[in-house]
C-alpha cells in the first residue's frame, strides 16, 4: 500500500458545548434529547440529512418490539423517550391509537416519524448539525477534547466536555484507542448485513394464499430463481400503517460494516437481490400481480460491528438469564437471540438452523449452537415469555477515555447479547441513560466512571423510566 502526505492544517473550531453527541440515529437522539433537558449545553452531529437512523433510513419496523412487563398486561418494558415518540406518533397518526396499538410489534409511519424526531430535538434546544460526519477525536490525557467533521463547510471541530459515541459502529471510540472485540469468537465475522425494503400494490389474501406464498418463495430459493433470503409470507408491514403494503427483512450478505468495499458490494448486491424479489413475487405469487417497489433505505443495515469495551461487559449468560442488576441498571431487554447467519445464508428452517450454517467454517462455533445453551434455546429463540434483563450502567462506560460514553448497540456486549441488545427500542432506553449520565457528569463536575449510579437511576425513573 502507497501513501501520500497530508499537510498540516488549522481547524476551526465551530461549536463549544457541555455534551456533544455523535450519531443521530437510536443510540444518539435520545442521549441529545436527555442531555438537553437536563440543561446541559448540547450538540448532536448527524451524517445524513435526517434523524432517527433506521426508523427513518433504514424502514426498520416495527417500533419498539418488546414483551409485556407482565403477565397477560399489554403493557409496554419502556417508558421515558421512547414511549413519548410513540405517544408524538399516535397524535400525528403515524402511530395506531391504543385500540389497535401492538406494544410487542409497533406499527409506525417512517416518513412522519422524520417529523417527530426534529420536533423533540429542537424543543430540548438541542443544536444540530446534519450531513456531517465525524472523521476522527483530538485526545489530551485519556480526555477528548474536540471531535473533527468534514461536510461541505469542510473541515471543522467541536469542542466538548462529555461526549457520547451514538455512532452505531464505535467510530468515536475507536478514533481515541478504545479497546474492543468485533464479531463471533471463533473467527471474527460479523452478523450478515441486510436491508428491508416496502412494497405497495398486494391484494387482499387468505390464509390459505399467505401459506401458498411462504412455499412458492422456498420453491424458488431452491431452484435458483430468488437469492438466498428468508422464505416469506411477506405479512410483515412493520414500517407502514396501510392496507396492501409489506416491508420484509429478507436480504442477506457477509461483510464487515467498517470497511468501505464490503458496504460497497453488499448495497449493489441486495439492491439487486431486492429487484429480483419484487419480479419474482409479481410473476409467481398470487395476489403480488400488481406489487411495485416503494422505497429501499438510505444504506444498507448494519447488525453488528465493533463491540467497545466497558466497565462491564453484558454476557450471553446474562441475556439467557435475564439477570437483573438493581443497583446499577440504566435500561431494559428483552428481544430475543436476534443473529443472522455471519456467512450471509438465510434459507427455509428453524431459526437454529440459521444462526450458524453448515457452511460455516469456524474454529469455535456460535455458543447459542453449544449443549451450554440447551435448555434457553428451545424451544424457540425468544427468552422466558414476560420477562427482561438489565443492562449495568458500565456497559456504557468506554475504557481508556474518561468523558466518553457508549450508546446503542455499540455498547460493551458479548457477539451474542448484542444481538438482543441491537434493536431500535432497546438503543433508544440506552441513549436516554447516557444523556442523563452525561448530564450529571456536567453538573457536578465527575468523569462519567465517577457518577453514582443511583442518580442515573433517580432521575430516569422521574422521566418515566421503569427500572
Amino acid at each position: 500500500m502507497s501513501f501520500v502526505n497530508e499537510p498540516a492544517r488549522r481547524i476551526p473550531v465551530v461549536e463549544e458545548a457541555d455534551v456533544v453527541v455523535i450519531g443521530g440515529g437510536p443510540g444518539g437522539l435520545p442521549a441529545a434529547v436527555a442531555a438537553a433537558r437536563q440543561g446541559a449545553k448540547t450538540v448532536l452531529i448527524e451524517r445524513y440529512g435526517v434523524l432517527g437512523g433506521l426508523a427513518t433510513t433504514g424502514l426498520m419496523g416495527p417500533l419498539f418490539g418488546y414483551a409485556p412487563c407482565e403477565p397477560k398486561k399489554n403493557e409496554p418494558i419502556l417508558g421515558g423517550i421512547p414511549m413519548e415518540l410513540v405517544r408524538r406518533l399516535q397524535k400525528i397518526e403515524g402511530a395506531f391509537d391504543d385500540s389497535r396499538i401492538q406494544w410487542n410489534a409497533i406499527r409506525f409511519d417512517p416518513e412522519l416519524f422524520k417529523f417527530v424526531v426534529d420536533d423533540i430535538v429542537r424543543e430540548a434546544g438541542v443544536a444540530v448539525i446534519l450531513h456531517a460526519w465525524a472523521v476522527g477525536a483530538i485526545v489530551t490525557d485519556k480526555r477528548i477534547e474536540a471531535v473533527v467533521i468534514e461536510s461541505k463547510s469542510g473541515r471543522q471541530a467541536i469542542k466538548g466536555r462529555v461526549f457520547v459515541d451514538g455512532t452505531g459502529d464505535g467510530d468515536i471510540a475507536d478514533f481515541c484507542g478504545c479497546p474492543s472485540e468485533k464479531g463471533r469468537p471463533g473467527d471474527g465475522m460479523t452478523l450478515s448485513l441486510g436491508s428491508r425494503f416496502r412494497i405497495g400494490g398486494l391484494e387482499a389474501r387468505t390464509p390459505d394464499d399467505i401459506r401458498k406464498c411462504t412455499e412458492i418463495c422456498a420453491a424458488g430459493i431452491t431452484g435458483g430463481e430468488l437469492p438466498i433470503i428468508f422464505a416469506s409470507d411477506f405479512t410483515d408491514c412493520g414500517s407502514s400503517l396501510r392496507d396492501g403494503e409489506s416491508c420484509p427483512d429478507l436480504t442477506r450478505h457477509r461483510g464487515d460494516g467498517t470497511n468501505v468495499r464490503d458496504l460497497t458490494e453488499c448495497e449493489l448486491q441486495i439492491r439487486k437481490d431486492t429487484q429480483k424479489i419484487v419480479e419474482f413475487l409479481r410473476a409467481k405469487v398470487p395476489g403480488f400481480e400488481s406489487c411495485y417497489l416503494i422505497d429501499s433505505p438510505f444504506q444498507i443495515g448494519v447488525r453488528e460491528t465493533r463491540q467497545i469495551l466497558g466497565d462491564y461487559l453484558l454476557t450471553t449468560d446474562d441475556v439467557a438469564n435475564v439477570r437483573k442488576f438493581p443497583d446499577t441498571t440504566v435500561a431494559r431487554g428483552c428481544w430475543f437471540w436476534d443473529m443472522h447467519c455471519c456467512m450471509g445464508y438465510g434459507y427455509p428452517g428453524t431459526f437454529w438452523d440459521s444462526i450458524c450454517s453448515v457452511n460455516c467454517k469456524v474454529t469455535k462455533p456460535c455458543i447459542l449452537k453449544t449443549e451450554k445453551y440447551k435448555d434457553q434455546r428451545l424451544p424457540s429463540s425468544h427468552l422466558p415469555p414476560d420477562e427482561y434483563y438489565d443492562i449495568p450502567y458500565g456497559c456504557l462506560v468506554a475504557k481508556g477515555i474518561d468523558n466518553l460514553l457508549i450508546s446503542g448497540r455499540c455498547i460493551s456486549a458479548s457477539h451474542e447479547a448484542m444481538s438482543s441488545v441491537r434493536v431500535i427500542g432497546t438503543c433508544f432506553a440506552i441513549g436516554e441513560a447516557a444523556g442523563v449520565a452525561s448530564a450529571l457528569s456536567i453538573q457536578e463536575d465527575a468523569i462519567p466512571r465517577a457518577l453514582d449510579v443511583h442518580r442515573i437511576q433517580d432521575h430516569l425513573r422521574k422521566n418515566g423510566v421503569p427500572l
